[in-house]
């Protein structure tokens, strides 16, 4: 799959892709994959808090384009040969699939207000009947009750440890993010 890199931009099969990268840059990555409500900067308090730590962020920003094969082609086009994954909402749906079926790219997976494709979601949907359970350390944060019941379903789509955590305040308040990051960085340490 031809990719080339230019500024924030990834080109993967003639399509581009808003990328961030930062942080140190020989450390361990999180590749973070956008809600659609957020730009890549909306990450950047928890990107900072992440550098902190001594870990290098890629954030890519939702596009209708953006599937596991393309998130793939980012990385290999930035050189990352695994990472944390972390989704957030329907970026997190995308993080699901890709940490169930590409066992070689990821060493943990942090998800937000999402289940297991399996998983019924809140109306009672799934979304993907044959996705195949997660094998890596998983970490679902829920903003909502509803959100807790669909991740507390997904548990059983992990074959690994599953941790559940309500995020507290506002979903865009500070402490949000200080959670948040707190948790990417707890979900990094246990590869």
């Amino acid at each position: 799959m031809p990719a080339e890199t230019a500024g924030s931009t990834v080109t993967v099969d003639g399509f581009p892709f808003a990328v961030e990268v930062a942080g140190p840059e020989n450390a361990g990555v999180v590749v973070l994959l956008g809600s659609v409500q957020q730009v890549p900067a909306a990450y950047d308090a928890v990107c900072q808090r992440l550098h902190t730590a001594s870990l290098r962020t890629v954030v890519i920003a939702p596009s209708p384009r953006l599937t596991a094969i393309s998130v793939i082609g980012i990385m290999d086009a930035l050189g990352v040969r695994w990472g944390t994954l972390v989704g957030d909402r329907v970026g997190a749906e995308l993080a699901w699939e890709l940490a169930a079926t590409r066992l070689d790219r990821f060493t943990g997976l942090v998800v937000i207000d999402r289940g297991h494709p399996r998983a019924p979601d809140e109306a009672g949907v799934i979304r993907d009947e044959n996705c195949p359970p997660v094998e890596v350390a998983t970490t679902a944060l829920v903003s909502t009750a509803a959100a807790a019941k669909v991740a507390r379903a997904s548990q059983r789509f992990v074959y690994g440890d599953f941790r559940l955590v309500e995020l507290l305040g506002r979903r865009n308040a500070g402490e949000s993010t200080a959670q948040l990051a707190a948790e990417i960085v707890m979900r990094t340490s246990t590869w």
